[in-house]
């Protein structure tokens, strides 16, 4: 592969950008990248800023989710108390609540395996 802007040199490198094959004298060394050095600095920056964030999404994935866990369980005790304190709505409360409590269950799976897939990487 040969340079896109120098075509009878040839190419070292690929910009993380826009992907043209580049010569030493066409292309800029970025943090993580090799950009072109005229157009795509700016935007190979912005890709490693976008990774760099993305890193610990794993671990602010897994709390919400455990927060949601626990209002699961509220909502569920919630439904159960009412369930015994108002006995006419009981056959609309038992079930809302173990409704609440398998979603509960359901969630602190999916917080467990984005816990265990940040622990991976």
């Amino acid at each position: 592969m040969n340079c896109y802007n120098h075509h009878s040199v040839p190419a070292v490198a690929i910009c993380k950008n826009c992907n043209k094959g580049l010569c030493p004298e066409c292309l800029t060394e970025v943090k993580n990248g090799i950009a072109c050095t005229a157009t795509c600095v700016e935007e190979v920056e912005t890709v490693n800023a976008m990774i760099n964030k993305n890193k610990n999404a794993g671990s602010r994935v897994a709390s919400t989710y455990y927060r949601m866990v626990f209002m699961f369980l509220a909502m569920s005790l919630l439904f159960l108390y009412s369930a015994f304190e108002t006995p006419s709505l009981k056959f609309y409360m038992f079930p809302a609540s173990g409704i609440f409590f398998a979603m509960s269950l359901l969630y602190l799976n999916t917080a467990n395996k984005y816990k265990k897939d940040k622990g991976k990487s």
